[in-house]
């Protein structure tokens, strides 16, 4: 080994090297996200990676689990407290309201794609960086805007290969804070009589934020929280959340989202109003969910804006990928690109294939070679399939004679000649040059 090589360098725990096969599967995942959002008619929003501290405590609240022990926080050389962002959604409502959206928009439907960080004990699909993708509306004060970003998201699993019978949609109503008020006091009574059986966190949880016990993955804390004598929080709840969340669960099934009910389901962070929601699946373990999100009418005004119906969810994309294996391999694997993938052997016919492959890149094509001049046809047909090229275009010395190549379809095994020149509109239309 060199003296110049690192010694001893090492990725940090709970990070990864994206790179091969993982880094095309991000890119298939992140590109299905992209259009389904547009779809829906979100647009893209990038905020910063580094926000000051306080708009995480605001948003998030002080008694999470996020901010008392997950968040990365310092103070930079002017003494400044800032964070790395652990979540999306508080980012994405101070630029609403820092770039003047609300007084120019009646409506903003923003989507985000970028990691997160948070310092919690890395375990099956959580890192201490990870991904998430996500979207927002602000200006929505209609149930009808739960149930689009729902349905939303139910269509990007799907996009991607995730199935509706292989993952669950759970749906609650938590209301507004002052409905949870009362709810909140005769919880606290009763989980304070059975304090000796709640585990150490939800002793915290007990003194700061009584409702994120609902929220606690510990079997004998869910257990106490089922048998609670304190009845449930929808006993609490106005006339007017129940007709919203009524309204929401009609227009789910409207659209053919199947969901349950899900009457313990808290969610973890504070800002949460009326709908709350989760997608799990079974493949992930005991933290099961896939994605979440919910309404969060308060945020903005929290943030000194005004009153504004929000609605969002987020996913991570390190989860989406666990599933996407467990469930289906080949919706995981990397398939064909329609990618192609010049060959070509001696002087001449590399020269030839090199002007190709700017040529078809010039007319927007997919299209790379190997430029070593020592590769056999057999090693470079290797390498293409390698690299999951859906085309291989061939070029050696009896196709330079005749000004032709052959043209393999590496999918399917077929194989057919074309003329060299004006190739590019040839390959446009590949596909109906081949069966299937």
């Amino acid at each position: 080994m060199s003296s110049s090589e690192p010694q001893g360098i090492q990725r940090l725990k709970g990070t990864e090297d994206i790179l091969g096969d993982r880094a095309v599967a991000f890119e298939r995942v992140e590109s299905a996200a992209r259009k389904v959002f547009k779809d829906f008619g979100f647009k893209e929003l990038r905020t910063p990676y580094l926000e000051e501290k306080d708009l995480f405590c605001r948003a998030l609240g002080s008694g999470t689990d996020v901010v008392q022990k997950e968040m990365y926080e310092f103070r930079d050389k002017s003494d400044e407290l800032v964070a790395l962002r652990p979540e999306g959604t508080a980012g994405v409502v101070r630029a609403y309201l820092e770039n003047n959206c609300h007084k120019t928009e009646s409506l903003s439907k923003f989507f985000y794609v970028g990691p997160m960080f948070r310092r919690e004990r890395p375990q099956k699909g959580r890192l201490r960086q990870f991904h998430q993708l996500g979207v927002e509306q602000l200006g929505a004060d209609s149930p009808l805007s739960d149930a689009e970003t729902i349905h939303c998201l139910a269509v990007f699993l799907e996009t991607i290969g995730l199935k509706a019978g292989d993952y669950r949609v759970k749906l609650n109503n938590i209301g507004y804070p002052e409905e949870r008020r009362a709810y909140r006091a005769v919880f606290g009574a009763y989980l304070t009589a059975h304090r000796a059986e709640l585990c150490e966190d939800c002793h915290v949880r007990l003194e700061h934020n009584v409702l994120r016990v609902l929220d606690c993955k510990q079997e004998r804390c869910r257990q106490l929280v089922r048998a609670s004598g304190a009845g449930r929080l929808a006993d609490h709840l106005s006339d007017d959340s129940k007709r919203h969340h009524e309204a929401v669960q009609r227009a789910l099934d409207a659209v053919g989202v199947r969901h349950e009910e899900d009457p313990f389901m808290i969610r973890g962070l504070d800002y949460y109003t009326k709908t709350v929601f989760e997608f799990t699946h079974a493949k992930l373990g005991s933290q099961d969910a896939l994605a979440a999100g919910g309404r969060y009418d308060g945020l903005v005004e929290l943030f000194g804006g005004p009153r504004t119906g929000a609605v969002g969810f987020a996913a991570g994309l390190e989860r989406l990928l666990i599933a996407l294996q467990a469930q289906a391999p080949e919706a995981a694997e990397n398939g064909y690109e329609d990618t192609c993938f010049v060959i070509a052997r001696g002087e001449e016919p590399l020269n030839e294939a090199y002007a190709l492959l700017a040529r078809l890149r010039r007319a927007g094509l997919a299209a790379v070679m190997d430029l070593r001049p020592d590769r056999s046809f057999k090693s470079l047909f290797n390498q293409a399939n390698k690299v999951r090229a859906r085309w291989a275009i061939v070029l050696g010395e009896d196709e330079l004679k005749t000004r032709t190549v052959k043209i393999k379809d590496l999918q399917h095994s077929q194989e057919r000649s074309f003329p060299l020149d004006g190739l590019e509109a040839v390959v446009k239309d590949i596909r109906n040059h081949f069966q299937g």
